[in-house]
């Protein structure tokens, strides 16, 4: 969803994620603060790099379980082309595997979603200001995490998982698919299983991609 032009002194703001009505809380959210304009929100993965280049925003809120592919793929993709954007990961996923992905891929701040709506615009006033915010709560959960996959290791499991192929996954990551291939066996012989099903199994067992 698209809004009205704002104004070019304010802070243009995109939303992106699944649920409307945590988008639509959001927007009242901001809606209070004399300064901040969402200019577009989205509930998939796959507008978000036009709607940021559209809109020249500089804001982007984005959940980390989302359709249409990898959000932490998509946010080092944002960061490495738009180094003035900033980005915020607003996820209610506690697993430390996801959330070090999140700070692996320069994500301006790493915040969970239990966070009150005052901390919230803190926290985003912070980064704003040129602050990386990753709450002490993020890092404790990262902490007590052993992941033996490297992070593009991690965002090709999490792909594996929700059905793509191959040639997909490779279009998805910009990587070739005789790359994703020598990353999937890597993956699979690191886990020491032996076929997806396997793998999927594994993966949400050990909690590791699990919001």
């Amino acid at each position: 969803m698209v809004t009205p032009s704002a104004s070019p002194h304010r802070i243009r703001v995109v939303l992106a994620d699944d649920h409307a009505i945590f988008r639509d809380g959001l927007k009242l959210l901001l809606a209070l603060e004399p300064d901040f304009d969402v200019v577009a929100d989205t509930s998939h993965l796959d507008p978000v790099k036009e709607l940021v280049r559209e809109h020249n925003a500089h804001l982007l809120l984005i959940d980390y379980h989302m359709p249409g592919g990898d959000s932490s793929a998509l946010i080092g993709w944002l960061k490495a082309r738009h180094p003035e954007l900033k980005v915020v990961a607003l996820t209610g996923s506690r697993s430390g595997v996801i959330l070090q992905q999140l700070i692996d891929v320069q994500a301006d701040a790493v915040l969970l979603k239990d966070e009150s709506g005052a901390e919230l615009i803190a926290h985003l006033r912070a980064v704003l200001a040129g602050r990386r915010i990753i709450p002490a709560e993020v890092r404790s959960l990262v902490s007590d995490t052993d992941m033996p996959l490297t992070r593009r290791e991690l965002q090709i499991t999490k792909l594996i998982c929700d059905g793509l192929s191959n040639t997909v996954i490779a279009d998805t990551l910009a990587l070739s698919p005789k790359t994703v291939d020598k990353h999937r066996e890597n993956i699979l012989r690191k886990l020491e299983v032996c076929n997806v099903a396997q793998l999927v199994h594994k993966v949400h067992t050990a909690g590791w991609l699990n919001g």
